[in-house]
């Protein structure tokens, strides 16, 4: 052991690059989960903000509710699908913070190119370098973040960072809405060089703004040092990632497909929910921004920060499955509300029921998500979420908007059958993803106790 310490020391030097020691913990660290959470608002804002004039967009581009699905999702992931573990790769063996920065500026001039696509396949492309935002933030970020505090502190900046993307959700909307309002007192927006803009086209356009800012606020954000154990090897190379999930299949396998099903359900529901309410009951696009977005923002957040409190609070009582259970217990009580909305008599009824459903959702993101970092040696943090965040993309994100359009385009060949649709899909994946999950508690639980004394869930060792 003493021969491999001067080794792990200079492999530290080298990770850290330009990393600065950090007080874990301590304000500074706080300071940079803000950041790093404004940077996950903005781009959830940039990636939801299609949702509010999917109508308009059919029409201007002449596509079908199938195309729209693609452009909201699969378009999002199939970036993701590529990049994916390259970018992971290149967040556990580089300078972290750099990368987030060059996605920020990224994903924000593809924002502001989806406004000026004149056809399916300019939005289709403008739409997969969006993707670029989730995969470069999310898993740099969490790695980041698990350097800034220690591992007994990590749940609730994770719930904070995880639970920012759910108020950029419903900020997207909301803001949205808002603009949209304004656009229709005030007649289009004009600008130079491009002219009179159609108000779907001002609402992609302005909301790549933002992404400016928060790459400008990120360079005040240092690079946290690097913090490995004295027998963990440095760097991690794919394969040794593929051997870690091939050793501990029973507890990956369930624990990042239950996610990635949840997220599925998650995104059916937030793609169209909005269009459910126009084509229902001819509620106006700004009415629906203002309304669905408030309760996405506020509802989604509070109950990422609620799940992470009481993920806490029952690991201090000495349940070790808690991640997990608090997260099945959460999408076991939304699915009656799933059920239930798109059936109601009115817009003020439905709004009532999906309040519930903002709230129980999206709870399984925060401390259940931070479960993925928890059995992940540090050296392959980043790849690991680059991996859950794959399947997230491909079957949530790709998966959920579209499964909702096919069953209202195949099964019931009907756009304004659409709230059956959603009545089908959401609460099938929402139980789904809990069976799943499931499978993973006491393989989890195991992994904590053993974390508990000093072993790391991993082959790699053996």
């Amino acid at each position: 052991m003493t021969q491999r310490r001067p080794i792990i020391a200079h492999a530290n030097a080298r990770l850290k690059g330009s990393a600065t020691p950090v007080a874990q913990g301590g304000r500074y660290a706080w300071w940079a989960v803000t950041i790093l959470s404004i940077g996950m608002v903005v781009g959830a804002l940039d990636r939801q903000v299609i949702n509010l004039v999917v109508d308009p967009l059919k029409q201007a581009l002449r596509l079908n509710d199938e195309q729209v699905s693609l452009l909201q999702g699969f378009a999002v992931a199939a970036f993701y699908a590529v990049m994916a573990v390259p970018l992971g790769r290149f967040a556990d063996r580089h300078n972290r913070k750099g990368l987030i920065l060059a996605g920020a500026v990224a994903w924000s001039a593809a924002t502001a190119g989806c406004g000026l696509a004149s056809g399916f396949l300019g939005l289709f492309v403008a739409r997969m370098m969006v993707g670029v935002g989730e995969a470069t933030l999310t898993p740099a970020g969490f790695s980041m973040i698990s350097d800034y505090f220690e591992e007994r502190g990590q749940a609730r900046p994770l719930c904070v960072f995880t639970g920012a993307s759910f108020l950029g959700s419903g900020l997207a909307l909301l803001l949205g809405g808002g603009l949209l309002a304004v656009l229709g007192r005030s007649g289009p927006l004009i600008l130079p060089g491009l002219g009179r803009l159609a108000d779907w086209q001002a609402a992609f356009i302005l909301a790549s703004v933002p992404g400016l800012v928060f790459a400008a606020v990120l360079l005040s954000v240092r690079e946290p040092a690097r913090r490995l154990k004295a027998d963990e090897p440095p760097d991690a190379a794919f394969t040794d990632v593929l051997n870690f999930i091939g050793g501990n299949v029973r507890l990956v396998a369930p624990l990042l497909l239950g996610f990635a099903i949840l997220a599925s359900g998650q995104f059916a529901l937030g793609a169209w929910t909005p269009t459910f309410f126009v084509r229902t009951f001819h509620s106006k696009p700004a009415f629906v921004g203002m309304t669905y977005g408030l309760l996405l923002a506020f509802g989604g957040s509070a109950g990422v920060v609620v799940g992470g409190f009481i993920c806490d609070r029952m690991k201090a009582r000495g349940w070790a499955g808690a991640n997990l259970l608090v997260s099945i217990g959460a999408a076991l009580a939304a699915i009656p509300f799933a059920a239930v909305f798109p059936f109601a008599s009115s817009s003020n009824l439905a709004l009532w029921l999906i309040a519930p459903l903002a709230f129980l959702g999206p709870m399984p993101f925060g401390a259940g998500i931070a479960a993925i970092p928890a059995i992940s040696p540090n050296r392959m943090r980043a790849q690991m979420m680059a991996l859950y965040l794959l399947l997230a993309n491909l079957l949530g994100v790709g998966g959920g908007p579209w499964l909702v359009a096919v069953v209202t385009d195949r099964v019931f060949r009907n756009p304004a059958m659409l709230r059956y649709s959603l009545a089908i899909v959401g609460p099938a994946l929402l139980l789904g993803g809990a069976l799943l999950l499931s499978c993973a508690v006491r393989p989890f639980a195991a992994a904590h106790d053993a974390g508990a004394k000093r072993r790391t869930l991993s082959s790699w060792t053996k």
